[in-house]
Order: C-alpha cells, then sequence, then structure tokens
C-alpha cells in the first residue's frame, strides 16, 4: 500500500520541480539562457510526474479491485 502513496507524491513532486525558482536558475545557468531547452525539460519533467502519478493510481485501483 506504500509503493502507490510513493509513486504519487513523487509524481506531484517532479512535477512542481520546474516551478521552484532554484531549479529555474539552475537550468537559465545551465542553458546557458535557452529559453527553448528550459521549456523542454520543464515539459520532460511534467510528463515524467504524470506518469508516475498515473502508476500510482494504477497500483491503488489494482489494491482496491483485489481486496
Amino acid at each position: 500500500m506504500l509503493y502507490p502513496l510513493f509513486l504519487l507524491a513523487a509524481g506531484i513532486l517532479v512535477m512542481i520541480q520546474p516551478r521552484t525558482k532554484r531549479w529555474q536558475t539552475r537550468m537559465h545557468a545551465h542553458f546557458k539562457g535557452n529559453e527553448q531547452r528550459i521549456k523542454q525539460r520543464a515539459n520532460t519533467f511534467f510528463l515524467l510526474g504524470f506518469a508516475f502519478i498515473m502508476a500510482g493510481l494504477a497500483y491503488l485501483y489494482r489494491f482496491a479491485v483485489s481486496s
């Protein structure tokens, strides 16, 4: 039961990460101000977080149905 909750929490954390000021300044420095690359990285994080959330929901559904 802890694994689906972990996946949901990790997914939310990964989706929120690109919105933080620290992340934005680090990516700005890493990509030397290339806004397109920064936006691509933020979208990648969003999709990865969404995948974690969907996996967590699938495990919760499986847990609820099997019980």
